[in-house]
């Protein structure tokens, strides 16, 4: 390959040069050829298993997203309504207090507002299914970005294999491709190893 180079250098020489009764080359085209198809199928090849993560990750994207707003609008709602619910509950709780305390009011009204009062807490708890809700949807927005995170990553060990074709670095990336993806590996180990792998390409 350094003498195939060294020829075609030699060539583009005499040409500049204007000496074409000089062009003595000798060049290996069916080996040339021949090496260009194979560095052109693996760029394909490599390219296609990049492919495949990338478009699972933006397919996955506006779902992940589109899941965060609904977890944000249904959390504010819940929030709003236990506030509101509290401060209608304090209200009714300060009216019975007062009450209490006055000789004239019977105890038919007492019961009347001791009801005001637990109509109250009643609204409290029913708006934390809300909040539920919200938490149901937040395990499952963490889901998909674990799934985005894990199709990335998958994507940027293929790239790093590519800059780094040795036995030790596949071995290497292939570990923490199912590192990041084990289940049972905590959320600090997989990130740290997220974190690794990015440093290598200075992010």
């Amino acid at each position: 390959m350094d003498t195939t180079l060294e020829s075609l250098v030699q060539a583009t020489e005499s040409i500049l040069n204007g000496e074409f009764d000089q062009l003595d080359v000798e060049i290996d085209a069916e080996g040339m050829v021949s090496l260009l198809a194979q560095k052109i199928n693996s760029v394909l090849v490599n390219m296609r298993s990049v492919e495949t993560p990338l478009t699972s990750a933006g397919h996955q994207a506006p779902t992940a997203v589109s899941s965060a707003k609904s977890v944000v609008d249904l959390m504010a709602q819940a929030t709003r309504a236990v506030l509101d619910s509290s401060d209608v509950a304090l209200a009714k709780i300060e009216t019975l207090e007062a009450s209490l305390k006055d000789p004239g009011v019977g105890t038919a009204m007492q019961e009347e507002r001791l009801g005001h009062v637990k109509a109250c807490f009643f609204d409290i708890i029913a708006s934390q299914s809300y909040q539920d809700a919200a938490r149901q949807r937040m395990d499952a927005l963490i889901l998909d970005l674990d799934q985005i995170r894990g199709w990335l990553v998958e994507a940027l060990v293929i790239l790093n294999i590519q800059k780094d074709d040795s036995f030790e670095n596949k071995a290497q990336k292939a570990k923490m491709l199912r590192d990041v993806t084990e289940l049972d590996q905590s959320d600090s180990f997989k990130q740290d190893l997220v974190d690794d792998l990015l440093s290598e390409y200075g992010l």
